[in-house]
């Protein structure tokens, strides 16, 4: 038998990467080429040597998790995946890349594509994702790993120059060095180029020197085309005791004659440009045809390499169903995410009539955790006011993987992101949480789960303007709305223990949303337990009347308020019903009867202090504030702004003697 050419099948696979991507992208007219081109050899070596996936069966649980931070190098990802075997990449999805309904969208999507484990796109992103996967790893293997390795994979991101130089790629290696995440694996592509001209236009970050200084192992392979110094710098950092950082000196489109330029970037290459690409690789495949050498080199390999880890994998849960029914029961349930409440949990747990919902929430969250061992918790250095994690949990840290409270210091968008990964990852969910003002800062890793389709939770307190004291610049006025305007996100804002107990009990069930609970910092008094029935309706009468002039509706706090409205309208002879609204999503979901049927056919009043353009679809009269709030006494604060129940009722009469 003749010797076969190893050298030579590694190349054929490599400019298969390279050409494939770089015509799906010509045939698109759209996308992004240089990455596709110099980083085809990393993604060579990370899949044929390293990453235990299974093509065939794409959410095995034990899989390593891959993170293609660099968004915008989908072409790149599309045709390694279908290279590697997966079904769910077809060559015709790959010829229909970024056109309308293709699964091949412009940044990888996961609903679309099964094996893609998070959309990313927002550079830097997916490297903070990629840091909450490896914890949800970490822990799952210190709850799981009893009797064997059950759980015990790897996360790899591949991300350049542009994540690099994002605040929260920042604020996400830090905190991943602080809990020395070593299974945790960076591929940097580090071509030197980004679309506006060269990266030492912009930074001139030392990289070694920052990855030590935050803790971080690292790596440098000089020779960017040299697959096999790729392999070894991944099987080193395998050993590390440190999350690695693997800067690849890459080369922006390499094969093209328009190699180590910006304007390879971000556009496609001309069909002659294509055909010299062709000529300089040596590439002599038709269009879009895989070589025969693929299979062999390439495809097989990672295919077997996936019954080894499937067959382990069974064989240690096995070990665990025989020792532990409980704990496996757990782990399967949690690989289903069925997650959720058990409201006899709380039958001991006293709550107070009057007090600030980030109180009873609190409560709601530490009895969860309790409860539910893969539940995990952290908020961005504020504890002690979202009540969101205590010092009396055990902490998750370098030492301690059994804790679920993560301190993640003030990193608002990398905590959100991170969280994201956390609850991506599977058979684990994470709650993160901060001011409610400060929710500007994680918007975009919201954004990203919805699309995504990330059940993350957060938990935002301080939800208006009886802050206080604070200004103007810690009282949300526009937020609140600003999130309900994502799709497929939830907010709750509860005004007592039955409706916290229902919005948590409902984002730990959800599979496919993320999920915002906003919580008050002052104190009132909470309506007492309503039915359970009626929340799960979104909005419901939670003040009744048989001949009523008016409605009031209202949302957390201000439930209590539109009830002291009612009140003081007996006064002058008029009777209003009282609606609260704790998730405004749900309650558009509901059909016009049941709607109409709440609200009422008298004049409509909304309380809600906050911006009030959301509630013109439902009410007449949106009673709210619009501008920016004021420092001082809350109270103080309210009268200021004519929001008290006195100074509501006052405009209520107004109104309705025109």
């Amino acid at each position: 038998m003749p010797i076969r050419n190893l050298t030579n099948f590694a190349n054929t696979t490599i400019n298969a990467i390279r050409v494939i991507g770089a015509e799906a992208i010509t045939n698109a007219n759209s996308g992004h080429p240089g990455i596709v081109l110099g980083a085809a050899p990393i993604m060579y070596a990370l899949f044929k040597y390293h990453l235990n996936i299974d093509p065939l069966n794409p959410n095995f649980f034990n899989r390593d998790r891959f993170v293609l931070s660099a968004g915008h190098g989908s072409a790149l990802l599309y045709t390694t995946m279908h290279l590697a075997g997966f079904n769910s990449v077809s060559m015709q999805d790959i010829t229909r890349f970024r056109q309308i309904n293709s699964k091949t969208a412009g940044h990888p999507e996961p609903t679309l594509i099964p094996g893609v484990e998070v959309a990313t796109g927002p550079l830097g992103q997916g490297v903070a994702m990629a840091v909450g996967m490896a914890i949800a790893e970490r822990k799952l293997a210190d709850t799981y790993n009893i009797y064997s390795e059950l759980i015990d994979h790897y996360t790899y991101v591949l991300h350049g120059d542009g994540c690099f130089q994002e605040g929260i790629y920042y604020e996400a290696i830090a905190l991943a060095g602080r809990l020395k995440l070593n299974k945790l694996i960076m591929l940097y592509d580090s071509n030197h180029i980004q679309l506006d001209g060269t990266v030492a236009e912009t930074s001139n970050t030392k990289t070694k020197l920052f990855f030590k200084a935050n803790n971080w192992n690292y790596i440098y392979v000089k020779d960017g085309n040299n697959y096999l110094s790729i392999n070894k710098a991944i099987a080193k950092a395998k050993h590390s005791l440190l999350p690695t950082c693997i800067e690849v000196n890459t080369t922006i489109g390499f094969g093209s004659n328009k190699a180590n330029q910006n304007s390879i970037h971000g556009a496609p290459l001309s069909e002659e440009e294509i055909q010299n690409l062709r000529k300089n690789l040596n590439y002599q495949y038709k269009r879009f045809e895989v070589p025969e050498t693929v299979e062999e080199d390439f495809t097989k390999i990672i295919k077997n390499r996936a019954i080894k880890k499937g067959i382990a994998f069974n064989k240690a849960l096995g070990v665990l169903e025989k020792n532990d029914l409980y704990k496996y029961n757990q782990l399967l349930d949690g690989t289903k995410n069925n997650f959720g409440l058990n409201l006899n949990w709380y039958k001991d747990v006293e709550f107070k009539a009057k007090d600030a919902t980030r109180n009873t929430m609190g409560k709601v969250i530490d009895v969860a955790v309790k409860n539910l061992p893969t539940l995990m918790v952290g908020s961005a250095d504020l504890t002690c006011s979202t009540k969101v994690g205590n010092r009396k949990m055990v902490t998750f840290n370098e030492t301690n993987r059994n804790g679920q409270n993560i301190f993640y210091g003030v990193r608002e968008l990398a905590m959100t992101a991170i969280n994201n990964g956390i609850n991506a990852h599977g058979a684990i969910r994470g709650i993160s949480s901060t001011f409610m003002v400060f929710s500007d800062y994680a918007k975009p890793a919201i954004r990203l789960a919805a699309i995504s389709h990330i059940p993350s939770i957060q938990v935002y307190s301080h939800d208006s303007i009886t802050v206080g004291e604070d200004g103007p610049t810690h009282e949300p006025v526009e937020q609140i709305n600003a999130l309900r305007m994502i799709h497929n996100h939830y907010l709750f804002r509860p005004c007592n223990k039955a409706e916290a107990l229902f919005a948590l009990d409902f984002a730990l069930k959800n599979q496919t949303s993320p999920v915002s609970i906003v919580t008050s910092r002052h104190e009132f008094n909470q309506p007492n337990m309503v039915d359970y029935n009626l929340i799960a309706c979104g909005g419901y009468l939670i003040k009744t009347n048989e001949q009523y002039d008016l409605t009031l509706v209202a949302t957390g706090s201000e439930v209590s308020v539109a009830l002291e409205v009612a009140s003081l309208l007996e006064n002058e002879n008029l009777k209003a019903n009282v609606v609260s609204i704790p998730c405004l999503e749900i309650f558009r979901k509901q059909d016009e009867q049941y709607i109409n049927q709440v609200l009422g056919s008298k004049a409509r009043f909304s309380i809600e202090y906050g911006n009030t353009s959301i509630w013109y679809q439902f009410v007449d009269y949106p009673i709210g504030i619009n501008t920016f709030g004021k420092s001082g006494k809350p109270n103080d604060v309210v009268n200021y702004f004519d929001l008290s129940a006195e100074q509501i009722k006052t405009k209520i009469l107004a109104i309705l003697k025109k």
